[in-house]
C-alpha cells in the first residue's frame, strides 16, 4: 500500500488547523477586549466576554482540537515521532504567526462586525423564544456596543 500521500496530508492539515485555531483565538482576543470593555473592568478580568462571544466559535474550538488529536494520533501511528514533531510544529507557527497578526488593539473591524452582528442575531432569537429578560439584557450589550468606541470599527 503507498502512503506518499500522508505526509502532504499531515503538513496541510496542520496549516489548516493552524490558520483556524489563529482565527478562534483571535476572535476570543477580540471578544476579551470588547467584553472588558463594554463592563468598564479593569484588564485581566473577562468582563462581558462569555455573553458577547458568538455561540458557534465554542462548537469550533472543540472541533478544532478533536481534529488536532485526531491527526496527532495519525501522524505518530503512519509516521512515527518525526511526523508528530513536523505536524506540532507547523501547526504551532502557522497559530503563533497568524493568531499575531490578526490579533489588534482595538480589535480589527471583522471581528466587531461578527460580535456586533452575533449579539443582534442572539437578540432576535430571544425575542422569538418569548424569553424577554435574555432578549432585554442582550439589547443592553448591544445598545453599549454602538455607543463604545468599537461602534465606529462597524461603518464602512
Amino acid at each position: 500500500m503507498d502512503l506518499s500521500w500522508i505526509w502532504p496530508a499531515v503538513l496541510v492539515a496542520a496549516i489548516l488547523l493552524g490558520l483556524h485555531g489563529a482565527y478562534l483565538g483571535a476572535l476570543a482576543d477580540a471578544c476579551l477586549k470588547i467584553g472588558t470593555r463594554l463592563e468598564g473592568a479593569s484588564e485581566g478580568t473577562a468582563g462581558f466576554q462569555d455573553a458577547i462571544t458568538p455561540p458557534s466559535s465554542s462548537n469550533a474550538k472543540l472541533l478544532n482540537w478533536v481534529t488536532t488529536l485526531i491527526v496527532t494520533g495519525g501522524s505518530w501511528y503512519f509516521l512515527g515521532a518525526t511526523g508528530l514533531a513536523a505536524f506540532l510544529a507547523v501547526r504551532l507557527l502557522v497559530t503563533v504567526i497568524l493568531g499575531g497578526t490578526l490579533k489588534a488593539d482595538p480589535p480589527k473591524k471583522h471581528f466587531c462586525r461578527k460580535v456586533y452582528s452575533s449579539m443582534s442575531n442572539r437578540e432576535a432569537d430571544f425575542v422569538k423564544e418569548g424569553d424577554g429578560v435574555r432578549a432585554e439584557a442582550m439589547k443592553e450589550l448591544r445598545m453599549q456596543f454602538e455607543r463604545s468606541s468599537y461602534a465606529g470599527q462597524l461603518a464602512q
